[in-house]
């Protein structure tokens, strides 16, 4: 399993957040966005796979899930409205996140593809360039326990 340090250290390197609480954030949203999108094992299989610190946004995608809302445009907004990010920013992210996962989980990654649809396969893909930077107010406050924090450039 990857560290808390290691997921946040490295989602912060790669999308270019200044800080680890941005990243931090971010790592939540993108959690919280793909939780609302397992079922119940798959769900738990990937709270075994993530850090006890980022649990709290599976619970909270567990909560809010709507299972209307199933498609990858659906999940890329999850991500984008509350960082302010375009959907081609939250695309970068949530690779991002998902790649970091799903390398020391391989069993995990299998699992996810399967049970989602198609189109998610692309989260499973390493990104290849960071989209444009903007200057957004991330705000996370469900995702990240109640909290605000500020975005950074992107």
């Amino acid at each position: 399993m990857i560290s808390h340090q290691q997921l946040v250290e490295e989602v912060a390197s790669r999308t270019r957040l200044d800080d680890t609480e941005a990243a931090d954030a971010a790592v939540h949203l993108v959690l919280a966005a793909l939780s609302s999108r397992l079922d119940q094992p798959r769900r738990e299989h990937l709270r075994k796979a993530v850090p006890a610190h980022e649990r709290p946004a599976l619970r909270y995608g567990a909560d809010t899930a709507d299972d209307s809302a199933v498609s990858l445009d659906d999940l890329l907004a999850d991500v984008a409205r509350p960082a302010g990010a375009t959907p081609e920013q939250a695309l970068f992210l949530a690779q991002t996140v998902v790649c970091r996962i799903a390398a020391e989980d391989t069993d995990l990654a299998a699992d996810l593809l399967h049970a989602l649809p198609d189109e998610f396969g692309t989260l499973f893909e390493e990104p290849d360039r960071i989209p444009e930077r903007t200057s957004h107010t991330t705000t996370t406050q469900a995702a990240s326990g109640e909290t605000e924090t500020p975005g950074q450039d992107r």
